[in-house]
């Protein structure tokens, strides 16, 4: 029984390591870290960010898999989702420039004149949910 939870224990953190091994190399594909740096004139420093992102990520697994408690508070949660909602932004806008997303859309649906009024739909919503999710969900 012993072998049986420790092979479990193997085969899930080899598991969890494929995955976020690839989630890393498909941010990595979508030129995240390359936009980041030419963004904010850093790419004599990939490195450095490179490291900072792989750290976080190993970070957050660790907090996750371990259920380690992080009595940061209020503020501390806001900070936390803020920097989370950064990444998610940077990852989203990546995403749009890589695969052309918006500009399709507004041909395809004859949008030009409200692409404006969509992207602040979306944003909205997005906020929306997220703080519905915040206050009313458990």
């Amino acid at each position: 029984m012993l072998i049986k939870h420790i092979a479990f224990c193997i085969f899930c953190l080899v598991a969890g390591g494929a995955i976020s091994a690839g989630y890393v190399a498909f941010i990595t594909l979508l030129g995240v870290f390359e936009k980041l740096g030419e963004k904010y004139k850093a790419l004599d420093k990939r490195m450095a960010l490179e490291t900072l992102i792989i750290l976080g990520v190993t970070f957050g697994n660790a907090v996750d898999l371990f259920k380690i408690p992080l009595p940061l508070g209020t503020l501390g949660l806001a900070f936390y989702n803020l920097w989370g909602g950064i990444f998610t932004g940077c990852l989203a806008g990546a995403l749009a420039e890589t695969l052309s997303i918006f500009p399709i859309l507004s041909r395809r649906l004859a949008l030009r004149d409200y692409l404006p009024y969509v992207l602040v739909a979306v944003a909205l919503g997005r906020a929306i949910g997220s703080l519905a999710q915040f206050f009313y969900l458990p």
